[in-house]
């Protein structure tokens, strides 16, 4: 019998050559996206709402006189947010994030200017815009928009990408604009992610080893030097007068316990201190969800970057474990979704989205644990916050909406 192939009701956009029907049936799935990605985050948001009531009640009820405050506004972000993306999922196609990806670059940006001209602070940073009623921080866009635009990038110049002039310098230029508004927003963390964000889009876009491996091994010495000569870094005249915030945060990093009660660097150890307190406290099986001690008045915020480890506090070692595995899960769904893309955009775009995911996953649980210095990177879909959560979702969207074009193989169907 002859091999055989489903296309898609509107036309199949790709090529099949004889070589590749011979191989075995190849099937393109059309309007379903990808299942267990789609219930790894549903999975997610729920365990991420539940944590944020169990962690902010007493917070809530005692500077807001309302122990459902921030349930209600995360309630709120998770509906909209859901909404969003089974929106972009299902109407959302990877043609319309092709175009937008420089227009939306460019207006992110602008955004992140506006942010240093006009923004408004908020605890100790200049790091918000208001819009009417709405305020977000445009830096969450400016990550999104800066994987688009990668993708973009790397799709186009493909055949190029192992050499310097292609595969190096333009995300080198690309880097600078993004960094230097980040920086000007004393937002340590974004700068750190966006980075990031750009070396692993041109490690997976093909550039030169030879460069990669250069930056790689640059990054990774750099970080060697300071966490052995941290004590004479922290007297670096030009750490302490240009860099102000990395400075008091490699000192509290560095021995937290002795900040706790500090008035130059504002008890910035009190924070990373009482997290360790919470996390230790939880054993293996936890204190029990909902009677945590720190949430009460002892870690500050704990709904926000910090909520992770009031998870470890009441679920202990088991629940935390579990959550872990729940974001490797999504995430190597994600590579899995990527792998089987129709075509080198969209692989690009899930696997950023993924590299995007995990790292902060990682580093924010690094901070937690005070594994890296404080840098205020949120727990996505469990750290309190509206612009944050509902731009994962609408990530996890597009992730979602590609998955419904990807290309499986089969055996011969002889």
């Amino acid at each position: 019998m002859k091999s055989k192939r489903l296309v898609s009701p509107r036309g199949d956009e790709g090529e099949f050559t004889e070589d590749t029907l011979k191989k075995g049936v190849l099937i393109r799935w059309i309007g379903e996206v990808d299942r267990p990605f789609m219930f790894l985050v549903i999975t997610l948001v729920c365990i991420g709402s539940i944590m944020v009531f169990s962690a902010s009640y007493a917070y809530a009820q005692t500077y807001y006189n309302d122990s459902y405050y921030f349930a209600k506004k995360q309630i709120q972000y998770v509906v909209i947010g859901l909404i969003s993306m089974m929106i972009v999922s299902k109407y959302v196609r990877h043609g319309f994030i092709y175009r937008l990806s420089g227009f939306g670059y460019l207006t992110s940006l602008v955004l992140n200017v506006a942010v240093v001209a006009i923004g408004f602070i908020g605890h100790g940073a200049q790091r918000w815009l208001n819009i009417g009623p709405i305020s977000f921080q445009p830096s969450e866009l400016l990550k999104f928009m800066t994987i688009l635009l990668c993708a973009k990038y790397i799709s186009k110049n493909q055949a190029k990408m192992n050499t310097f002039g292609r595969g190096i310098l333009p995300f080198v230029l690309l880097m600078v604009p993004s960094v230097l508004l980040l920086y000007l927003q004393s937002h340590l963390s974004a700068i750190i992610i966006t980075i990031l964000l750009i070396y692993f889009m041109m490690f997976i876009g093909g550039a030169s080893m030879k460069w990669i491996g250069s930056i790689g091994v640059a990054g990774a010495a750099s970080v060697a030097f300071v966490v052995t000569n941290l004590n004479a870094i922290t007297k670096w005249e030009f750490l302490q007068n240009k860099l102000g915030h990395v400075y008091r945060r490699l000192l509290v990093w560095n021995d937290p316990f002795s900040y706790m009660k500090d008035a130059l660097t504002g008890d910035a150890g009190w924070q990373p201190s009482q997290s360790l307190y919470a996390i230790s406290s939880g054993g293996l099986w936890g204190v029990g969800l909902g009677q945590s001690m720190e949430k009460h008045g002892y870690l500050p915020e704990p709904q926000n970057d910090y909520i992770f480890s009031i998870l470890c506090e009441e679920l202990g070692f088991a629940g935390a474990f579990i959550v872990i595995c729940l974001f490797a899960a999504l995430v190597f769904r994600g590579f899995y979704i990527a792998k089987n893309c129709k075509d080198r955009f969209c692989q690009l775009v899930v696997s950023g989205l993924m590299i995007k995911m995990g790292l902060q996953v990682v580093l924010n649980i690094a901070v937690v644990t005070n594994t890296l210095p404080s840098t205020g990177i949120a727990l996505p879909f469990f750290s309190c916050g509206g612009s944050a959560l509902l731009i994962a979702l609408v990530e996890m969207g597009i992730v979602l909406s590609i998955s419904r074009y990807s290309y499986t193989t089969r055996g011969d169907d002889s």
